[in-house]
């Protein structure tokens, strides 16, 4: 194998040699006369129309001076005496003065040729410059020919500019006088390479193949450094393609920056410009070689070594970017040298070790026997041949292909291998789904037991856990419900990897599933400074979706964003996009750079390093995209990193009539069970009004009339009174109307979801006093939980058979109407339990009036025995009773605490006439018994107790004030909390949860310190 490698490269070597000089053969230039003296005689020979020859030789040379013609350099007097000859070309530096050449680098001087012709010549001439440093004009017989720049004999009036240029010499004389005056402020200066002389023919001829080449060369570079950016750009992603592109591209610069310098002919610059760009694109291609090496060989690349000699060249690239030229070109040959030889030591070393185990070498040595090459002509071309070469650019042409082969070779090898990798992949990742699968299962029940387990712990009445304990036990059942999760979303993951997902799709309100989802999302926000923000219109189309998947695919965007924003806000938006629904989740969180959009969506990713403490599989994305385009909708995000991101996604519109779609939702048992139930059950209208008015009361609120109509057919039947409600405003309003036993709600409704509904109807009634029971869709562990937490007494998760519901809400409205019940008698059993201080007080009273007073004591004993009856009355145990009969028992209460008090109690009534309404029982005898117990006569000097009876638009305001003690704020929260009053008295908070059960308000309290209280409740008209 090795001596087959020595041979290749052997015959490429011979190759490539041999083009080499076969191109060098095309330009031997041909035998003509030589410059001596300053005077070039071709007279008598003839020049060759399709070859130039050089004009080597003596010139004619002025130091210190710029002159044009023989007559400015007699009137200079330069013409005699202080004229030299020069070799052309060749360095100048030998004749200036040293001693002015330490003060200043800036040099000048005259270069003069005279070229004599045959008298009857008619051939047109050019000369073509290529190497005069680094401003120069060309004067023909006294006449300006041509330039660059503007030679000067002060640094002041001097502008250096190097660009190769040609000059047609006019034929008006038999002898051609040029003048070629030169300035250069650094480096090298003079003509430093050979002019070229000819008939304007081959001059052109010559210059258009020199550029000819250099473009051949070009466009190869071109091409290779924009594949290598494309293959990066596209998803190769090794960063030795941005190498291999930067050096092509820097050798590309450095071939049309120098020769014949057509960037700077293409656009032009200034003198520094042109040669910092030089300049930095030859320390490029060195630099890049050996990072390019080092990547393409990772595990042989010298990296230490590899560092240094990268910050070598930036070092000097950055003093060429900095500092004028005057300091760059002086140091450019040393220094450029030494970057040269470090970046093949550096180079080498790499190849080295990699080419042992490197397959495909050959084409990496093909590569470097070219490179080798063209840098061993570049050095000693000018040694071997006596002639100036042109142009010579298969060398490097020949090393980028060998190169790019290899490149080539090697990726055909890795997507070989890819596809063997893949199939590997492939199978493995089979197994990896079977058996998450298998695990996910088999997880369930010892989950289920951990949390079950733990949670009886915690409740267990008899042997109540350790304060500490119970902090841990509470923290084991979150993590299992968190595990639990985490193992519906690897079963949800694989069935929608085997397609064994089904989905019920139907019209679904978007409206709906945003406000349960944001009720259930609630807890989360606890202890966060986070707004939630739901803006969609109410009018807002149905969609068509599977609505339990569209709930997850919501639960667990708006869960993502609350889990990684700290504060500020979470916005919910609807809106119509090409015929499609499309809702965004927008947060102000900690947000993705551009590589974490790219992966969020993908199972098992969870972002950047920095977010991995928020826990979880990195699944809940990868499900919401997949249920998403089960459901023919997309999902994207937009995001800035620190500021916050934008999920969006769409679903299509239902385009259908939709209450003819939403009986595909109702099951078809549940809606024969309750036309079986509307069959059985007689006419409304053959009840009496009393007996209909008897049944337990309830409201069944749900966004949508089909499923209204079914559950009121379900339960109409069934001796119940059923009213409806579409949205939660309506069935607060209902509330305000009437009193009901139970109630039905959906979870998930629009403006008001049955979660948020729950928890405002909980602020007025207690979960005794108005029992909810939440039907919904969903029926994970969060879902439950937060149906609970928001006050709901039950749960009941669709589809629910007939029979379960009709149970369950049996069961509500007993316990409601016992409740209610007990609350009455405990009322009436309070009021009957009259105190015997009381009782012996006011019996005492009237003996006493026997023996005074007769008619004052016959008055007493009907109002005492007026109270005693009216205290013992079975009505007392009614919801309501007349106002009449309740003032009743508070005038005659009022008359005989006054008989036995006299002065130190007085009684104002402002009261309307033609009362004809009814209050609870014993009510206003409640606040008019603790008036005058603990307002008025705890003072030995009593006080004025107002009995007040308003009417108002929409209610009456029956208020009873006193000018007594007062209270202070505990005291006003605790007569309402305590059970009964100190002393022994019904209490208030008796009458005040039945008021609150009758019309949702309770008693108001307005009292202060030794001023007095005002107890007030209002009744509906």
């Amino acid at each position: 194998m090795r001596r087959k490698m020595v041979l290749i490269i052997t015959v490429f070597i011979i190759g490539i040699t041999a083009l080499r000089l076969s191109v060098v053969s095309l330009q031997q230039p041909v035998i003509h006369p030589k410059v001596e003296r300053g005077v070039l005689d071709l007279r008598g020979w003839t020049l060759p129309k399709d070859r130039t020859i050089v004009l080597d030789g003596e010139w004619e040379f002025y130091p210190n001076r710029i002159v044009s013609s023989v007559e400015e350099a007699s009137r200079e007097q330069v013409h005699q005496g202080n004229n030299s000859y020069i070799a052309v070309p060749g360095a100048w530096d030998a004749y200036f003065d040293k001693a002015r050449s330490e003060i200043t680098s800036f040099r000048y001087g005259t270069y003069r040729l005279r070229i004599l012709l045959d008298e009857h010549e008619e051939n047109s001439y050019s000369i073509r410059t290529n190497g005069i440093k680094n401003a120069s004009a060309v004067y023909v017989n006294g006449k300006l020919a041509g330039g660059t720049g503007l030679p000067a004999e002060a640094p002041d009036s001097y502008e250096a500019r190097r660009i190769p240029y040609t000059v047609t010499l006019p034929r008006d004389s038999s002898s051609l006088d040029i003048w070629i005056p030169v300035s250069n402020h650094a480096g090298e200066g003079g003509i430093v390479k050979s002019i070229r002389f000819g008939t304007q023919e081959a001059v052109e001829h010559r210059t258009l193949l020199s550029v000819t080449l250099q473009l051949l060369l070009s466009v190869v570079l071109f091409v290779h450094a924009s594949y290598a950016l494309m293959l990066y750009f596209l998803g190769a992603g090794n960063r030795g393609l941005n190498y291999f592109a930067l050096t092509i591209f820097c050798a590309l610069i450095s071939v049309i920056a120098a020769d014949d310098r057509l960037l700077f002919l293409w656009f032009p610059q200034s003198f520094e410009v042109t040669v910092k760009i030089t300049l930095l694109s030859y320390i490029g291609v060195m630099a890049f070689l050996p990072p390019l090496f080092k990547n393409m060989f990772p595990e042989h690349g010298n990296i230490p070594a590899v560092r240094w000699f990268s910050i070598f060249c930036a070092a000097y690239a950055g003093f060429v970017a900095l500092f004028p030229s005057k300091l760059t070109l002086p140091t450019m040959s040393s220094l450029l040298v030494a970057v040269l030889v470090l970046s093949v030591v550096v180079s080498s070393s790499i190849l080295r070790a990699a080419v042992r185990k490197q397959e495909d070498v050959i084409y990496l040595l093909i590569c470097c026997t070219s490179l080798g090459m063209n840098i061993f002509w570049t050095l000693f071309s000018p040694r071997i041949f006596s002639y100036e070469l042109m142009h010579y650019p298969f060398d490097l042409i020949f090393t980028v292909l060998a190169f790019a082969a290899f490149w080539f070779k090697r990726f055909f090898r890795s997507v070989a291998r890819t596809k063997e990798l893949a199939e590997e992949l492939k199978q493995a990742n089979e197994v990896k789904d079977e058996f998450l699968a298998n695990t996910s299962h088999e997880l369930r029940n010892p989950l289920h037991g951990i949390i079950n387990i733990a949670q009886n712990l915690l409740d267990d009445p008899n042997h109540p856990v350790h304060e500490a304990q119970k902090t841990r036990l509470e923290l084991q059942v979150s993590v299992a419900r968190r595990m639990s999760l985490m193992v519906d979303d690897l079963l949800d993951i694989v069935r929608l990897k085997d397609r064994a997902l089904q989905l019920r799709l139907g019209n679904v309100r978007v409206q709906s599933v945003v406000s349960g989802t944001v009720e259930m999302i609630r807890f989360l926000l606890e202890g966060k400074p986070i707004t939630l923000i739901v803006d969609i219109p109410d009018r807002f189309p149905s969609v068509k979706a599977d609505e339990h998947r569209l709930t997850q695919i919501m639960f667990n965007l708006l869960h993502n964003a609350v889990k990684f924003t700290d504060e500020g806000r979470i916005t919910i938006r609807a809106d119509l996009v090409n015929g499609m629904a499309r809702i965004q989740i927008s947060d102000t969180g900690i947000g993705m750079d551009e590589d974490t959009q790219q992966r969020v969506f993908l199972p098992y990713e969870q972002g950047n390093t920095n977010t991995s403490s928020y826990g979880g599989f990195g699944l809940g994305l990868s499900i919401c995209k997949q249920l998403v385009e089960l459901q023919s909708g997309e999902l994207h995000v937009t995001s800035i990193l620190g500021e916050g991101s934008t999920f969006m996604f769409t679903i299509p519109l239902s385009g259908e009539d939709e209450q003819t779609n939403r009986l595909e939702y109702i099951p078809q048992f549940l809606m024969d069970e309750s036309a079986a139930a509307a069959e059985a059950s007689p006419e409304h209208g053959g009840m009496t009004e009393t007996l209909i008015r008897n049944w337990p009361k309830i409201m069944v609120i749900d966004d949508d009339p089909v499923n209204l109509q079914i559950m009121s057919d379900m339960l109409g039947g069934q001796h119940y009174e059923v009213s409806t409600a579409l949205s939660g405003a309506e069935a607060l309003a209902n509330l305000e109307q009437a009193d009901f036993d139970l109630l039905i709600m959906d979870a998930m409704m629009p403006h008001m979801s049955g979660y948020e509904l729950a928890r405002i109807i909980r602020e007025r009634y207690s979960a005794s006093e108005l029992p909810i029971l939440l039907l919904t869709a969903r029926s994970r562990p969060e879902d439950i939980q937060a149906g609970f937490q928001s006050g709901a007494n039950d749960y009941v998760t669709k589809p629910v058979s007939s029979l379960e519901l009709k149970s369950r809400v049996r069961a509500w409205t007993e316990l409601k109407i016992s409740i209610e019940e007990r609350l009455r008698i405990e009322a009436a059993w309070l009021q009957a339990q009259i105190q015997p201080h009381f009782l012996y007080n006011t019996i005492n009273t009237i003996s006493a009036l026997g023996t005074i007073d007769i008619s004052r004591m016959q008055a007493l004993l009907e109002h005492f025995s007026n109270y005693l009856r009216t205290s013992f009355d079975f009505h007392n145990t009614d919801s309501v009773v007349s106002v009449k009969r309740e003032l009743e028992l508070v005038q005659s209460y009022l008359y005989i605490e006054k008989e036995r008090f006299g002065e130190r109690l007085e009684v104002q009534w402002m009261l309307e006439d033609e009362l004809y309404f009814q209050v609870p029982p014993l009510s206003i005898q409640t606040l008019v018994e603790n008036a005058v117990r603990h307002g008025l006569l705890t003072r030995s000097s009593g006080g004025i107790v107002s009995i007040q009876i308003a009417r108002h638009d929409n209610d009456i305001n029956i208020s009873v004030r006193d000018n007594g003690v007062g209270m202070d704020t505990d005291q006003m929260r605790k007569a309402l909390d305590s059970p009964t009053s100190d002393q022994g008295g019904i209490g208030l908070r008796n009458t005040n949860r039945r008021l609150k059960q009758l019309y949702g308000r309770g008693l108001e309290i307005e009292s202060k310190l030794n001023q007095g209280t005002t107890v007030t409740f209002r009744i509906p008209k």
